[in-house]
This record gives structure tokens, C-alpha cells and sequence, in this order.
């Protein structure tokens, strides 16, 4: 389970299937693991990373992987990478989507719909920092409040900070009855949390009721004779 939750065991062993001149062939899809373990990780540290605006004080951790993620000082503001790398790995899964006939085949709108919501939610929050700047005092003062249940709007928040919290609200409200809830289902899939030896040993569910069966042993013995007349075998004469 520690694999497929941090490494994502199951999608690094996934196969490509293609066609290759009139033949199927099977080949690594190490690509596509990629994409998914560097969407999925850049995802997980940006929500760390926006605690500190419904913290005060912020803890030292918070700072300490803002500070990680952005130590390649590139610009002013510095540059992010988690921001960059997420839009840059969701963009590659929207384009696959609809580049690969077999995967495009099997989409759904739920399929595109979050991905996309994700896409705009991290373009919304790039805009934000490096080109139409927001007041972050203001901003954090209207967070505070939401978490306070007091909530107040402070002057001078920008409009693309409403987008921004428009889409992480459509996000959180979609996110219970859709396909990311994959994120508590993996931890509930027989395939990965319980015991393969079935062979071995018997399982039996301590709440199954009792059952009266009828053995085919029983079944003979009440039907022998007829069963004789009509010709059928039976094991005991």
C-alpha cells in the first residue's frame, strides 16, 4: 500500500499497447508515471504550501518547504517550481487524453472536467503572483476570517483572486462525488489491502449468517432412485 499511495506502484509496472505494423505490441508507459507522480506530489505541496494563509503564526514547516520549493530564485517574486511543474504534468494528461485514440476513446466529461478545473486553478494562481498582482495582506485577513467563521472583505483584492477561489470552491464541492475520490479508495480496494493466499486459507466474513445448505451428497440420496431410472450416474450404487 506505502508504494502505490507514495510511488504509484501499480501505474509504474502499466503497459503500452499499440498497434505496430499489422502486430500488437506491449511496451513501458514510464511517461505517463511521471506525469501522474509530478502532478499528483506538485498538487500535495502547493495545498501545503497555502496553509500559511489560514495559519498565524505560520509554522516553521510551511516555511521551510516554500522555501524548498521555490530555491531556485528566479524573479521577484521567486519562482515556484510546484506551481509550474503541476500545470506543466496536467497539461501533458489533458493532451494525452485527447491525443491517444484509446485513452480519448474511454474519457468521459469527468474525466476532463477536473483535470482542467486543476489546470485553471494553478494558471489562475500563476497569473496572481508574477503578473496581476493581488495585496496578500488583504487576502490572508479574508482566509483568517472564513476560518474564524467571521468573515469579512478586506479592500483591494483583486477580481482574479474571486476566480481563483471560485474555482478551488467548485473543486471542493465537485470532489466528493467524483473520480478524485480515488484518493480514500485506493485504501479500500480488496486487491491491495488484503491477504492473496486464498488457497491457503479459507476466508470467511465473521458477519456472513448461517446458510442451510444442501450438499450434492444429500441431493443423491434423496434422488438415487430416481436418478437410476432416468439414466443419470450416481457415484454410490
Amino acid at each position: 500500500m506505502a508504494l502505490e499511495v507514495f510511488l504509484f506502484r501499480s501505474l509504474f509496472r502499466n503497459l503500452r499497447t499499440e498497434m505496430n505494423k499489422g502486430r500488437v505490441t506491449y511496451g513501458s508507459d514510464m511517461v505517463l508515471w511521471l506525469a501522474g507522480l509530478v502532478f499528483h506530489i506538485s498538487f500535495f505541496i502547493v495545498l501545503i504550501r497555502h496553509l500559511r494563509f489560514f495559519l498565524e503564526p505560520v509554522p516553521a514547516m510551511i516555511n521551510m518547504i516554500d522555501a524548498l520549493d521555490g530555491f531556485v530564485q528566479v524573479g521577484v517574486p521567486h519562482l515556484l517550481l510546484t506551481g509550474v511543474l503541476l500545470v506543466a504534468a496536467g497539461g501533458f494528461l489533458f493532451y494525452r487524453r485527447i491525443n491517444n485514440s484509446q485513452v480519448r476513446h474511454i474519457s468521459l466529461p469527468a474525466d476532463y472536467f477536473p483535470l482542467l478545473l486543476i489546470i485553471g486553478i494553478a494558471l489562475s494562481g500563476i497569473i496572481m503572483r508574477y503578473f496581476v498582482k493581488v495585496d496578500i495582506v488583504s487576502v490572508k485577513a479574508l482566509t483568517l476570517g472564513l476560518v474564524s467563521l467571521s468573515p469579512r472583505v478586506p479592500a483591494g483584492i483583486g477580481v482574479i483572486f474571486y476566480i481563483h477561489l471560485f474555482l478551488i470552491s467548485t473543486l471542493l464541492v465537485y470532489f466528493p462525488f467524483s473520480k478524485l475520490m480515488h484518493m480514500g479508495g485506493v485504501f479500500l480496494s480488496p486487491t491491495r489491502n488484503l491477504a492473496n493466499n486464498n488457497r491457503e486459507v479459507r476466508h470467511v466474513n465473521p458477519w456472513n449468517y448461517d446458510v442451510k445448505v444442501h450438499t450434492y451428497a444429500a441431493y443423491e440420496d434423496e434422488f438415487r432412485e430416481k436418478m437410476k431410472e432416468a439414466g443419470i450416474p450416481v457415484e454410490k450404487e
